[in-house]
């Protein structure tokens, strides 16, 4: 049996984690400025804590894509190109963004593991 998702919900499971992956980005290079100009020695982990923090959202909002798109699907098969399924393909999307964007989260954030957050002119 499927279930009708809302555009509220399709939004939020389609735009969810694309936009945490926004916000991660802003937060780190305001905590990394911070950083470098204040010369504050817990910038690192503030923004390593943030991106554990971010990707964790993510993959919340993966969950809730996922859990959107199996009640779209209801069971019934057929392509997700059939215009009936447009609810249902976006939903899927929003999984599919989640991923991506959680491994975005995560390859920027580890970066103050691998390289200096201030360089010196």
């Amino acid at each position: 049996m499927s279930r009708e998702i809302g555009t509220g919900a399709l939004v939020v499971a389609f735009l969810g984690a694309p936009t945490v992956w926004a916000l991660h980005l802003a937060v780190s290079y305001f905590l990394v400025s911070i950083g470098c100009r204040t010369d504050w020695a817990g910038a690192k982990a503030a923004v390593l804590l943030a991106t554990v923090i971010a990707a964790l959202i993510a993959i919340g909002f993966g969950v809730f894509a996922w859990q959107r798109w199996r009640w779209a699907r209801g069971g019934r098969g057929g392509g997700l190109l059939d215009p009936d399924h447009v609810r249902e393909f976006l939903a899927l999307s929003g999984v599919v963004f989640a991923a991506l964007f959680v491994a975005a989260i995560i390859m920027s954030g580890i970066s103050p593991l691998f390289l200096p957050l201030c360089t010196t002119s």
